[in-house]
């Protein structure tokens, strides 16, 4: 239920019908019977909007639950692929230091590489 709707309602609550703000003041046993009855009747939509937001907010929380754990899900497989990819590059980032330091060997054995 959105605030709105609450807020429509409490209106309504709070707002006297036309023929009850006539009968301000009880006038005998009817009409504090009819009285009770009113104040029953309005405490009984209270509690059912009360259940009806304590059950959205429920099915909420369970949505909420729910995509917390796909994302959980997620950030898990982003992990892993995250330490995959940092073991490959440091075994390319390996083999591109060998092969340079067997350039560098080659170069020297002949005869000094560049500086010459």
């Amino acid at each position: 239920m959105t605030a709105a709707r609450v807020g429509d309602s409490d209106e309504r609550l709070a707002r006297p019908r036309q023929e009850e703000s006539e009968t301000s003041t009880p006038k005998g046993p009817e009409d504090i019977g009819q009285l009770a009855a009113e104040v029953g009747r309005r405490f009984g939509l209270y509690h059912e909007q009360v259940d009806r937001l304590q059950t959205e907010r429920t099915q909420e929380n369970e949505r909420l639950r729910a995509d917390l754990g796909r994302l959980e899900a997620e950030i898990a497989h982003v992990n892993q692929d995250n330490d995959r990819l940092r073991a490959e590059r440091d075994e390319l980032l390996a083999a591109f230091r060998q092969m340079a330091d067997v350039i560098e060997r080659l170069q020297q054995s002949r005869g000094g590489g560049r500086d010459g």
